[in-house]
């Protein structure tokens, strides 16, 4: 078969999945999904909140609703066949100091947005369910190399993101086989790329203003991050095995680039690209953590700016988790479309549009 005839057949495996539903639109994974499926011939409806979705396509659908009000969802869920359920409350901090709004926020949007979408699917005739968790299910902050999808989830996740995300999860996965609805989870790690996004731009930002002084934590210490076009690749796989006796019915599945390195090294492409010298001392991340630990019950407590690392995120950067990419490959027929290096020289293009160089 040549090359366009597999263009063809793939473009015409994707159509399969009927109109398209996508949740939070607006935000970084959402959109790289809702462009994919209209550049793949898909009927597209994006729910967005309040950020607006500046995508323009005579297939494209934009609709306004809340994932914590159910009636909104029945709404958006009608005429719907597949739902990519990406709306998340990215909730980093944690605690026995984390204040009672704050925790209350994450599990309406979180928790209760996933029973909501569920809920809303089940209703309205909807054939497949696609929730984005996260890595950080099954990570507490002990080494964890080659991780793997029979891991138990984490018994004492540090941030409310990760509690409130294995909750999400566990309803997903729950909700496979009941009525008509087939549903899979995609757990991704540090997404991604060469546009807006809170983990590039962030670094940047920290790096401009001088605070890249150090490295933190030992340099053995290795993750997994998920490019956006590999996590959206793995994501449109997953769904299109949501077929009765698929491979990815009541499954989750560990989706990243497949290149664990260490966290400092990962940004060295954008450190040394911006003009920047890459830090030779290190800061044990044991001396650090005391320190962010009550850094962050403060900020709850009597209101200081929150840490510049929290407690979980200090883990992140600072202990071995990544996770084998096995069953993705075996059973969806997952391979990362981009490498990490191919990745990092686009991101740097775009950091440096943004800061004029």
């Amino acid at each position: 078969m040549d090359r366009a005839s597999i263009q063809n057949a793939r473009l015409e495996n994707t159509l399969s999945l009927g109109k398209v539903l996508v949740t939070g639109a607006a935000g970084f994974l959402g959109r790289n999904i809702v462009r994919k499926l209209l550049n793949e011939g898909c009927s597209v409806r994006a729910l967005i909140r309040s950020t607006g979705l500046d995508i323009h396509h005579d297939r494209l659908e934009i609709v306004t609703g809340d994932v914590t009000r159910h009636a909104d969802l029945v709404t958006a869920c009608k005429g719907i066949k597949t739902v990519f359920h990406t709306a998340a409350d990215i909730c980093l901090l944690g605690g026995v100091a984390a204040s009672r709004s704050y925790r209350d926020r994450a599990w309406q949007i979180n928790v209760e947005g996933t029973r909501n979408i569920i809920r809303a699917c089940q209703s309205q005739g909807v054939q497949r369910l696609v929730y984005t968790s996260s890595v950080d299910v099954c990570f507490s902050g002990k080494p964890l190399p080659d991780m793997h999808e029979e891991l138990p989830y984490a018994q004492s996740p540090k941030s409310i993101y990760a509690r409130t995300k294995i909750e999400a999860e566990r309803l997903a996965l729950a909700a496979n086989g009941r009525g008509d609805l087939l549903t899979c989870a995609i757990r991704p790690d540090g997404i991604y790329g060469a546009e807006p996004n809170d983990m590039i731009d962030r670094f940047c930002e920290q790096l401009h203003r001088g605070r890249l002084l150090a490295r933190i934590g030992s340099a053995e210490a290795l993750q997994d991050n998920s490019q956006i076009d590999n996590l959206v690749h793995g994501e449109i796989l997953a769904a299109l095995h949501l077929l009765p006796e698929g491979a990815a019915c009541g499954q989750a599945y560990f989706i990243g680039d497949g290149e664990p390195m260490n966290s400092f090294d990962f940004f060295r492409p954008l450190i040394e690209g911006l003009g920047y010298q890459f830090p030779t001392r290190e800061i044990p991340a044991g001396l650090l953590r005391p320190i962010v630990v009550v850094w962050e019950a403060l900020h709850f407590w009597v209101g200081l700016p929150k840490p510049m690392l929290s407690p979980h995120e200090l883990d992140k950067i600072s202990v071995t988790h990544y996770a084998k990419l096995d069953k993705a490959r075996a059973e969806l027929g997952y391979e990362p479309v981009k490498s990490s290096a191919q990745a990092m020289q686009e991101c740097l293009s775009y950091c440096k549009r943004g800061s004029g160089l």
